[in-house]
């Protein structure tokens, strides 16, 4: 099947407009940052939305009218897609998990509101196990976890041609000349978090050569573990087969909270990353005062963990221009800023 990129307009779901907003840090007093502000799309979805345009599209080639889905019911990834295929008309079912049945989200609502079936486990094992017995005789789309998936790469190779007319445009307001040798070739930097790696990859692949490089920060998972897993996902995701340089996979080193004045990235050394999901009150703190500053929600498990040693990285050194790529999910963490009403 021929896929190309597509706009959102192209199809007949209810997707609303997809608008790419860079701007600058308030508050943060150099042109060298600046946020490409996918936190402000509908629901808090991010580049949900542009991966999922691309699974619809496969949907719709196909005459796909159901599709069956598995992950965290607290997670973004199926909030997103519960949500998106279901109000785009697409039959949904879910295989769930929770770690902690007691606990009740935004996402999960979500989940539970935008499923036509719904299972859930209290162990991941035992849903996935379940989607692999169910999805072997499925009438429609059995989507992996986090939708690792060729038609991904479609909504999101859009999402990149379009993003980077942008940068070059920003590029064209300022000078800059970075004094790190290290960056001497390349214009700007993209740097966002890894997750399930599929938006990294695809970004990866699309300025592959290009003056653009491309940074993934881990989170949650160590630079050698997602690195053995690297080329199978871009098979999966229908990517080139590119090995990834290891300076461009940058690590938090565990210490990332006890050393509130210094705060660097560990290109170099293979140590543990910083427990994923771990949230102290030292770092909600931190993405309070980041928002009375910014107006500029951060989360806790992702860009929370990563703005924080970026800023202290920009104001040690002089780097080329860095796009950060604020991925959403900062509405499942909105009691971070609203008051609590007195009983």
């Amino acid at each position: 099947m021929n896929l190309v990129p597509f706009h959102p307009s192209d199809t007949s779901t209810f997707f609303p407009e997809l608008p790419i907003q860079i701007s600058e840090v308030p508050g943060f007093a150099t042109s060298t940052l600046q946020f490409i502000r996918e936190d402000k799309l509908p629901f808090g979805f991010g580049t949900k939305w542009r991966k999922a345009l691309g699974i619809i599209q496969f949907l719709k080639e196909n005459e796909i009218q159901r599709i069956l889905l598995w992950g965290a019911i607290h997670g973004n990834y199926l909030a997103s897609f519960t949500t998106i295929l279901r109000r785009s008309g697409f039959f949904v079912d879910v295989v769930a998990y929770t770690r902690d049945p007691n606990l009740h989200s935004y996402n999960e609502r979500l989940v539970r509101g935008h499923s036509h079936t719904l299972v859930c486990y209290a162990n991941r094992k035992t849903a996935y196990e379940v989607w692999l017995q169910k999805g072997k005789k499925y009438s429609g789309l059995a989507l992996p976890e986090f939708g690792i998936h060729p038609g991904q790469k479609y909504g999101l190779i859009s999402f990149w041609m379009e993003l980077e007319k942008k940068i070059k445009d920003s590029l064209n307001s300022f000078s800059f000349v970075p004094t790190s040798s290290e960056f001497h070739s390349h214009e700007a930097i993209i740097r966002m978090e890894i997750g399930s790696g599929a938006t990294f990859l695809s970004a990866f692949d699309y300025f592959y050569e290009s003056p653009i490089l491309v940074q993934g920060v881990m989170v949650g998972e160590t630079k050698e573990t997602w690195l053995q897993k690297r080329e199978e996902l871009q098979k999966q995701l229908g990517l080139r087969n590119i090995p990834i340089p290891r300076e461009q996979i940058l690590e938090i080193p565990k210490n990332n909270e006890k050393s509130q004045t210094h705060i660097q990235f560990d290109n170099h050394l293979n140590k543990t990353s910083i427990s994923f999901g771990k949230q102290s009150k030292s770092s909600k703190d931190w993405i309070r005062e980041f928002y009375r500053n910014t107006n500029i929600l951060l989360e806790p498990i992702y860009s929370g963990m990563t703005v924080k040693p970026l800023l202290r990285e920009i104001n040690e050194k002089q780097i080329a221009p860095i796009f950060y790529l604020h991925q959403g999910g900062q509405i499942q963490h909105l009691d971070l800023i609203l008051e609590k009403s007195p009983k």
